[in-house]
């Protein structure tokens, strides 16, 4: 390929090119556990202190590559079926024991069998004795391209590799601590450790020089001038609400908050007719039906309507229902018939986070709750209807697009199911426990009857189109008592609320990239948009619009190609018209300590290899926005400058200068071809995005872009 010369500055200021500024202060051993491993108290509270019956031990090196291994550490771990996690947690002696430096990493392999897939939830690490720890659980054990395949007790092994910032100060000790998945029947399983070192800058290598960011958001061209419909590509937005000033208005269309339309936040207190299903009332549901209960951000997205030109700035709405985010009232609610905890069938539901106290609702109650919610936070902004709380002077305030689910499938289970039954979904999602009560003993039979089908069909009639209108009156007389309780039609008329250009509905997910986790959702909204069509109320619009993927990604040889198979998944959905498009609705960028150059975290400034190699990810990224552009709706920046989600790195930095992910994104082309000296971390990735490129998508066939 023919590499791009461009003008080289004399002072190597291009953000465009960059020849290889070398490798930097290499990373060197500077401390290893003694593997004299013994049992401590777990980190995590929630894992049995008496590790249910788990054992470990060191043994030698059991595969048929053993010349010059070292023995390793083999953890039978158990879970008892009844605590939150399983998990065991062993600890051994540093040497030597060292003053870890700022920059400092720890590294280790995996050695796991083909039975691990959906077993274990993650690492937890501390090599000081302060409470400086850190989770490692962005990975999960279903390698389908492994670079190691070896034998061990009659089954085949993987391998991986772990690379963790670590903790800084001085260190004599060094905890490992594995968690077994959640809410898993009893099981056992086995893990083999190897490799354990602290590694540091090597303090008498060559620093490679911080990267400086020359040039002001102000003066850059807009990201929005580039990416945006007129353009025939997609919008850009970022995190945020309130008046659009400064960065967000020079570059940005469409702005999200992450926190303020949870149902923890507009919804804090329960209806006075919150029933358990022998009578008795819900803790804290004890106020008068209405806008008591509610919490509205109105201003923040009002502000958003009202700046710039009429319609010029749009909003995405987070979320309706999610597991991790719902008030203390509405966490008690549990089915009346299912049982606690997976079983392998449908028939179970999981607790969401921060249950204490468990009260069977029955389905109707249950259902009624997520209606209401639904009608009142959508209707207050949709609608001038001063029963939600608006009125004709405030006006309609628009969305483009609203989060109604977000994050329902099970953050591992995918991975053991779909190799088994490449079409499950069911069996693979959370039922958090709130959301499940809406099925109940019907949870396994008909999609009409499950509870995200339920979510999303409220949500089409909270923001009705004509069509939708028409079919609610047509079909008001069967219509479920619940839905006709709380006035929210007017005598079976939900003509008042029609609105002209509703939101797109979205389902929203982190770890698409994951291939069994993509083909899970996929089922999903393949299955429940498909039994939509014949529904009484069906109006013309998918069930479930959009497919919202949330970004929250690190720099990684085969992230654009990974995140590939997803969109063509996604995308198929699309030219089959049974969604509407995707987005990226929470995307930035982390810089692990695998990365060229080693790891940061933002707001830190980076070293010109660490930048580079930012800007080659977006542009990587940004190239496969583009080639995917008929189907995408937005992507969003979860963050403005400085830093994003968990020390992330987004377009510009803590000083509002764009930085090489600006560059990356605006101009992908020009940004890989000028940083040629990175082609072989990322090998191959940019020959993957050219148009033309046949997807394979396994049973479903080749999708051909």
């Amino acid at each position: 390929m023919e590499r791009f010369a461009g003008k080289i500055k004399a002072d190597g200021s291009d953000p465009y090119f960059r020849l290889d500024p070398g490798p930097g202060k290499l990373a060197i051993e500077i401390s290893a556990p003694t593997n004299a491993w013994t049992a401590r108290t777990p980190l995590d509270s929630r894992v049995p202190a008496d590790f249910a019956g788990g054992t470990f031990g060191m043994i030698p090196y059991p595969f048929a590559d053993s010349e010059g291994k070292a023995d390793l550490l083999k953890i039978n771990y158990a879970h008892n079926g009844t605590s939150t996690f399983g998990g065991i947690t062993v600890q051994s002696p540093l040497s030597p024991a060292v003053d870890v430096p700022e920059g400092s990493t720890i590294e280790f392999d995996v050695y796991y069998p083909k039975s691990a897939q959906g077993k274990y939830m993650r690492w937890r690490i501390r090599n000081i004795d302060s409470n400086l720890d850190s989770y490692l659980r962005d990975y999960e054990y279903n390698n389908l391209n492994p670079d190691w395949v070896g034998s061990y007790n009659g089954e085949s092994w993987l391998r991986a590799h772990h690379s963790v910032t670590s903790s800084v100060g001085m260190s004599s000790n060094f905890v490992l601590e594995l968690h077994g998945e959640t809410s898993r029947p009893a099981e056992t399983g086995t893990l083999l450790v190897a490799d354990i070192k602290i590694t540091a800058p090597d303090p008498n290598g060559v620093a490679l020089p911080d990267v400086v960011n020359r040039e002001n958001q102000s003066v850059v061209a807009p990201l929005k001038s580039v990416y945006n419909r007129e353009n025939e590509r997609f919008m850009v937005g970022a995190i945020g609400t309130g008046p659009v000033t400064g960065t967000r208005a020079q570059h940005y269309e469409i702005f999200v908050d992450g926190n303020n339309l949870k149902a923890e936040s507009t919804h804090s207190l329960g209806p006075s007719w919150l029933k358990s299903v022998t009578g008795e009332a819900l803790s804290g549901a004890d106020t008068t039906p209405g806008l008591g209960e509610y919490n509205f951000p109105t201003a923040a997205y009002q502000t958003i309507r009202d700046s710039g030109a009429p319609g010029e700035y749009k909003s995405h709405a987070h979320v309706l229902a999610w597991y991790n985010q719902a008030p203390a009232w509405m966490r008690q609610i549990i089915p009346a018939n299912l049982p606690l905890g997976y079983n392998g069938t449908t028939n179970f539901y999981g607790l969401g986070n921060g249950v204490t106290t468990k009260v069977p609702v029955d389905k109707e109650m249950s259902r009624r709750v997520q209606f209401n919610h639904t009608m009142y936070v959508m209707r207050h902004f949709l609608t001038t209807d001063a029963k939600y709380g608006s009125s004709a002077s405030r006006g309609v305030i628009p969305f483009n697009s609203w989060d109604v689910l977000n994050e329902e499938v099970h953050e591992s289970r995918h991975s053991e199911l779909i190799p088994q039954d490449p079409n499950n979904w069911r069996t693979s999602l959370k039922h958090t426990n709130w959301l499940a009560a809406m099925s109940d003993d019907l949870i396994g039979g008909d999609l009409e009857e499950h509870y995200i089908y339920q979510l999303f069909k409220y949500a089409h009639i909270a923001a009705p189109n004509a069509e939708m209108a028409a079919a609610y009156k047509a079909n008001y007389a069967g219509l479920p008592e619940y839905m006709t309780l709380d006035g929210h039609d007017i005598g079976g008329s939900i003509d008042a609320y029609v609105v002209d250009n509703p939101p797109k509905l979205t389902y929203n997910d982190y770890g698409i990239a994951t291939r069994s986790k993509a083909r899970t959702v996929y089922n999903m909204v393949r299955e429940l948009n498909t039994a939509w069509l014949s529904d009484p109320l069906y109006d013309g619009r998918p069930l479930i619009e959009d497919i919202g993927i949330q970004g929250h990604d690190s720099v990684a040889k085969t992230l654009a190609s990974d995140n590939q198979y997803a969109m063509a998944l996604y995308a198929s959905l699309v030219d089959q018209g049974l969604i509407s498009g995707i987005s990226y609705s929470e995307f930035d960028l982390r810089m692990p300590t695998s990365a060229p150059g080693g790891g940061a975290i933002a707001p830190a400034v980076l070293n010109v290899r660490q930048s580079d190699a930012l800007g080659y990810e977006y542009a990587l990224m940004y190239k496969l926005f583009t080639k995917f552009a008929p189907y995408i709706d937005h992507i969003i920046s979860w963050g403005v400058s400085g830093s994003g989600w968990q020390g992330s790195y987004v377009l510009f930095d803590s000083e509002d200068n764009a930085n090489a992910g600006y560059y990356g994104a605006v101009k992908p082309d020009r940004f890989i071809l000028g940083h040629s000296y990175l082609d072989n971390y990322f090998d191959g990735e940019y020959e993957k995005l050219q148009d033309g490129y046949q997807i394979d998508l396994g049973d479903l066939g080749t999708y051909t872009r």
